[in-house]
């Protein structure tokens, strides 16, 4: 087996060989600079000491790897790296940064693997490895691939798949002396920070730069979507870290920075970032404010358009605030709170500033005859809890139904009907009933012969078909 080529901290590709000589086994050490694209699949190691700009070096140095990694922007940031070196441009120092925020100590690639593991398999692992069982095996037999030769009693073996796997960067701060709350989190002493690094290329590149621990996430699957559990396991160990690909290294490093383009486009998109942070800490740009899904709430074209809603949350005849549902309604504090608990009215949260530290906002339509948000709000949770909640806007669209005049109608026209509820009942399907924080709104029950009756019973009907459809595709990729 070929020794892993070695990156230096002067940017060289070097690769070392065993030769035999009169004097016996000899090492040669030579450099693969000028032909690094030739060895792209091979293993890397790091050298100590080596920086970022060692990539960016080997870059400079060979333009095959240049053109091969184009999509990336490299060219770009190989200009931009020869700029910082030559001192043309100096790094600009962080804005409004925390001086107790631990500092960048390097610029870690790690890499991150996500595991789909079959229905059925634990039970498998338990019965091999049991002495008393009959099917005791001591081992199993895993593959990766679809085309795995059966078992001789014609059974085929599991088959493991790798969903996902990607080398991530992300800069390592300081290790913490002591025990620290940051951010509403608490990191132990020796631990650190894992920073997202891809608009900050200034600024690392002069990082040491080192290949640390990996993770594997394994999701162990059941016939339900909520009997599902997803496991995280480490994958090797900063000292001893998993094997990395010259291409791995390159792609993961010039993909993250050149994530928002190349570092011209980088500094727009921070920079439009930055202005939307300043204007939600500015009380005079506080009526910017935009809730991204308020088009999900009403079948009315106008609501759309997300960049209007900054407007329509202004708007009063559409939303009202909490001052104006109680004196419109009557109601107190206490009881608007209590009917939001049981799923009976609508709350919009937007986004808090500073200034203004939470904002809800109430669609007027619930205290204005015509729409019926409430029935809505119901269908959307069981949308949510079985199949999609975009299958709501589908099914209402397309769905059809009889009125009193005996035209037909849609589901939005349904919704739109003065028939209200003569009663409140309790959500007893389990898969709907909801969970932790998530509590279900009560279900409306009309008239028989109301057409609300019958959009509920369809749409019932309709989202326990969709999870059956779900769960039955899950069952023949576990299958497969």
């Amino acid at each position: 087996m070929h020794s892993p080529l070695e990156l230096t901290p002067d940017g060289r590709l070097l690769v070392r060989r065993q030769i035999e000589t009169p004097e016996g086994l000899r090492e040669k050490v030579t450099d693969i600079t000028a032909q690094a694209h030739h060895w792209l699949d091979s293993l890397v190691v790091i050298q100590a000491d080596t920086r970022l700009s060692a990539i960016f070096e080997l870059l400079k140095a060979n333009d095959a790897l240049k053109a091969i990694y184009t999509r990336h922007w490299v060219h770009d940031y190989v200009a931009r790296y020869e700029a910082i070196r030559s001192g043309e441009v100096v790094p600009a120092p962080r804005e409004n940064a925390d001086p107790q925020e631990p500092a960048l100590e390097a610029l870690v690639v790690s890499l991150h693997q996500e595991v789909r593991l079959p229905n059925g398999l634990l039970e498998t692992i338990t019965t091999a490895l049991d002495p008393k069982t009959q099917a005791a095996t001591g081992y199993l037999n895993l593959v990766d691939g679809t085309d795995a030769p059966l078992a001789a009693d014609g059974s085929r073996p599991y088959i493991v798949k790798e969903s996902s796997s990607y080398w991530h960067v992300s800069g390592r701060s300081v290790p913490f002396t002591q025990d620290t709350e940051r951010w509403g989190r608490q990191y132990k002493a020796g631990s650190h920070i894992s920073y997202s690094v891809s608009a900050s290329f200034d600024r690392c590149i002069a990082l040491p730069l080192c290949i640390g621990a990996g993770v594997m996430t394994l999701e162990i699957r059941g016939m339900r979507r909520k009997d599902r559990l997803t496991v995280s396991v480490p994958l090797g160990s900063d000292q001893e870290p998993p094997p990395i690909t010259l291409h791995e290294l390159i792609g993961a490093i010039t993909y993250d920075f050149s994530f928002h383009g190349g570092p011209q486009e980088t500094q727009v998109a921070m920079d439009e970032l930055r202005q939307s942070c300043r204007e939600l800490d500015d009380e005079r740009h506080a009526e910017d404010l935009r809730f991204g899904m308020a088009h999900t709430f009403c079948p009315d074209n106008g609501f759309h358009h997300r960049e209007a809603h900054a407007r329509e949350l202004q708007d009063r005849t559409r939303y009202w605030d909490l001052a104006q549902v109680m004196a419109h309604t009557g109601w107190t504090e206490a009881e608007i709170k209590t009917r939001c608990s049981q799923g009976r009215l609508m709350e919009l949260s937007a986004y808090a500033t500073n200034t203004t530290p939470h904002r809800d906002v109430y669609p007027a339509a619930q205290f204005a005859s015509g729409f019926d948000v409430e029935l809505f709000r119901f269908l959307n949770w069981v949308a949510s809890q079985s199949c999609s909640d975009w299958a709501t806007q589908g099914f209402l669209s397309e769905w059809t139904t009889r009125d009193q005049a005996g035209e037909m109608i849609n589901g939005w026209s349904v919704l739109a009907l003065p028939d209200v509820a003569l009663d409140y009942e309790e959500i007893t399907d389990p898969v709907l009933k909801g969970y932790g924080n998530s509590r279900a709104p009560l279900r409306q029950v009309f008239a028989p012969d109301s057409p609300k009756t019958a959009l509920v019973c369809a749409f019932e009907t309709f989202a326990e078909q969709r999870r059956l459809d779900y769960e039955r595709r899950d069952e023949l990729e576990d299958e497969e």
